[in-house]
């Protein structure tokens, strides 16, 4: 889990599980304070449509932070489903709810199934709080599997004794006998062999030289470099007041390998950048900057699902600004920052 707020990464686990029909899961996020590892396990609702996983904290049910839980605040998120190399994972953004006291936060969550369940301690955490029988992916062990486990033990030790080998000594003496006649075949095809060698190592050598050449002369592939040929679109503007803005870029829902070159005002600040649900950041400096400032997406390729999308999160001071981006390879999405009049 990735807070926008406070720029941090933090433990985080889901089990979601099948109960008379019903969905329920539970959630812990683990957290270090000053050296010192805290916890909180809640209960969740939980939704299914479709690929998406929705899930809502409804309680929390066990906790040792170092100051009491905010009341009335609860965690959304809306997590797409997805199988990479045989492996689940879910990910996607959660927010809070706004109240009276606090600000909503955002920012990503990226969790992937365990194979091992009983290392993971959010399951050792119910275990200790005696909810293990309301998860029905865990496996239950049966009484009589150490039984079974004996006999097998027991019904392999006379095959081990036995030593069949011993009686076929008859067998090795007559091996012996032949091993001559043996011998001069294959020294006649080992001679052969060595005829053959001085032009098979010379084929190969013929063969691997343009691979080399081939090699040596390939040139790595320059950012944005069909800028030229593309329709820049502007979505939106943006007035800012600080004299730095933080731009934060992520995939738009589910990764699927976008990758985008950054401009500004023309020139490429942030080259070949790969869209995950972690977030990569650039500052930018702008107080000798008199003018507007354009930011260009571009996008170097589509990724598995076509358009290109992302999601440019920019911090001016205090204030905070999402903007959803998409493009392909004809046109580049653009947000233009102007300076606001104090």
């Amino acid at each position: 889990m990735y807070n926008d707020t406070t720029e941090q990464n933090y433990r985080y686990e889901i089990a979601i599980s099948e109960k008379n029909g019903k969905l329920i899961g539970y959630s812990q996020t683990i957290f270090l304070d000053e050296g010192k590892e805290y916890y909180g396990v809640k209960k969740l609702r939980v939704t299914i449509e479709g690929n998406k996983v929705i899930t809502q904290d409804l309680k929390l049910l066990e906790n040792n932070y170092p100051v009491k839980a905010p009341k009335g605040v609860y965690v959304l998120n809306v997590l797409n489903f997805e199988m990479k190399h045989d492996v689940m994972m879910l990910s996607g953004m959660f927010s809070t709810n706004r109240t009276k006291q606090y600000a909503p936060a955002t920012g990503y969550i990226h969790i992937e199934k365990k194979v091992d369940v009983k290392q993971s301690p959010l399951v050792q955490q119910l275990e200790k709080m005696g909810l293990m029988d309301e998860l029905s992916f865990v496996p239950v062990e049966k009484p009589g599997d150490a039984i079974v486990t004996k006999i097998e033990t027991v019904k392999e030790e006379p095959v081990a004794k036995a030593k069949p080998v011993e009686k076929e000594k008859p067998a090795e003496e007559k091996i012996v006998k032949t091993k001559p006649v043996k011998e001069k075949r294959a020294a006649k095809e080992k001679e052969i062999t060595k005829a053959k060698e001085p032009a098979e190592t010379k084929e190969m050598v013929v063969k691997k030289e343009p691979e080399i050449k081939t090699i040596s002369e390939a040139k790595p592939k320059q950012a944005a470099a069909e800028i030229k040929g593309r329709i820049i679109e502007t979505i939106q503007s943006v007035n800012y007041t600080s004299d730095s803005l933080t731009i934060s870029l992520y995939d738009n829902g589910e990764v699927d390998g976008d990758t985008v070159s950054v401009l500004m005002n023309g020139d490429v600040i942030m080259p070949m950048v790969g869209l995950s649900t972690k977030a990569v950041h650039k500052t930018i400096y702008t107080k000798d900057i008199t003018d507007s400032i354009q930011i260009v997406m571009y996008a170097e390729n589509l990724g598995t699902l076509p358009p290109n999308t992302g999601l440019l999160i920019v911090y001016d001071g205090k204030e905070r600004y999402e903007i959803r981006f998409s493009g392909d390879l004809k046109k580049n999405a653009a947000i233009v920052f102007r300076r606001k009049e104090k």
